[in-house]
């Protein structure tokens, strides 16, 4: 019986041990989850993602070739105008191809509808009697060129008639969305004082060094030989140069000049 009570001890003993064992091995795997659980979550690192690309430059505006313009706007052919002499914008091409066109074809409506009102005035009073009819009859080329500034462009022209050559020149710069020709001033002989590729330049520094010249000299009244031409006064000949319509417009020739500082006038 002793043998036997002591081997239902130890088993029980043992089925204690095994008990505990349990317990303690539930106890320890809480603790772990507990501490587990009073860790914070590790964060992972921001995804940085790249930038966008910067959007693509704007397309440069498209300009019409002048062989097109010249086409669609049925511009006279006596009209020369070569691409590289060209204004830059579209707008200012069509301008200028018009305003000539209006010259070659004798069109004072057109011609006056574009010009500064001064000028316009002038265009009136040659149309009123046979200058303007005179200066463009019997044209046979126009040759254009260009030049842009900061304010518009410039265009030059060499008309070929049967008139000795007249050289014009004319500021041209957008009005309240309207491009408007203003004459510019020039002695007849201009011709004879332009040299070099560039005619333009050539004529306003022609123009500036000879108003420097005369501002310079002692007050007294220069006479400047132009042509000139006064209300109700008809132009013999068309003129033979100067800034303006074919017959130089009053403020572009002729008259007297008193000394006296002038700004120079823009290339």
């Amino acid at each position: 019986m002793t043998s036997q009570n002591q081997l239902t001890h130890r088993n029980h003993e043992a089925s204690l041990i095994a008990r505990h064992a349990v317990w303690i091995a539930c106890a320890a795997a809480i603790l772990v989850v507990g501490a587990c659980s009073d860790e914070e979550p590790q964060q992972s690192a921001p995804i940085v993602q790249a930038p966008p690309p910067p959007p693509p430059p704007p397309p440069e505006p498209t300009v019409e070739d002048i062989a097109s313009l010249m086409k669609s706007l049925s511009i006279d052919e006596r009209v020369s105008l070569p691409e590289d002499l060209a204004p830059k914008t579209t707008e200012e091409r069509k301008a200028v191809l018009l305003f000539w066109n209006a010259f070659a074809k004798g069109d004072q409506t057109t011609a006056g509808g574009m010009m500064s009102e001064r000028d316009a005035k002038v265009l009136k009073k040659l149309t009123e009697g046979s200058g303007w009819a005179k200066s463009t009859v019997g044209i046979k080329s126009i040759e254009v060129q260009c030049k842009n500034d900061s304010k518009g462009f410039a265009t030059f022209a060499i008309i070929t008639s049967d008139l000795p050559d007249r050289a014009l020149l004319w500021d041209a710069a957008d009005e309240d969305g309207k491009i408007v020709f203003t004459s510019f001033p020039g002695p007849p002989d201009i011709l004879d004082h332009l040299s070099g590729t560039d005619s333009i330049a050539a004529w306003k520094k022609y123009v500036n060094d000879m108003f420097e010249k005369y501002a310079n000299l002692p007050d007294e009244e220069v006479e400047i030989p132009q042509s000139k031409v006064e209300e109700g006064e008809e132009a013999s000949d068309g003129g033979s140069g100067g800034g303006g319509t074919p017959t130089p417009p009053s403020g572009t020739g002729g008259g007297s000049l008193k000394k006296q500082k002038r700004a120079p006038i823009p290339d």
